[in-house]
């Protein structure tokens, strides 16, 4: 589990953008791609973790599952103010830029509602509609 759970932070801290896989799902570099002649399809690395880690039985996108598992981390560590809650996140205005953004991307594709891409950041809903509104 540890080594999954490393795996994806590498695999998020790589950069911006997609990775590439090829047909039989292996990752590939775009360029030797394109110089070998094979065919890619973009992958964002979000998903392949969120894949990754749901088959291990880790619902990060479960608000639920988080709770239990953020208490559970509290009574173990014994750092009783994290299960009550920690403090409220700060966003600076680079960060609501980069996530606007990155919504009118999600909502191109029409993968996603307003209210599951703003529980997939962690902000409340509304923030979220307040920021759009700018």
């Amino acid at each position: 589990m540890r080594d999954l759970i490393k795996e994806a932070i590498a695999d998020l801290k790589k950069g911006d953008g997609f990775i590439y896989v090829t047909a039989d799902g292996n990752k590939i570099d775009l360029h030797e791609a394109a110089t070998k002649g094979i065919a890619v399809t973009p992958v964002n690395p979000k998903d392949q973790v969120i894949k990754k880690l749901e088959a291990a039985g880790l619902h990060l996108n479960d608000g639920r599952f988080l709770n239990e598992l953020t208490e559970l981390i509290s009574l173990v560590t014994g750092n009783a103010s994290v299960a009550k809650g920690s403090k409220r996140r700060t966003f600076s205005d680079s960060e609501k830029s980069k996530i606007i953004a990155e919504w009118s991307k999600v909502e191109a594709a029409g993968k996603k509602t307003k209210a599951a891409f703003a529980r997939e950041i962690g902000v409340g809903y509304q923030t979220f509609i307040n920021w759009l509104r700018g």
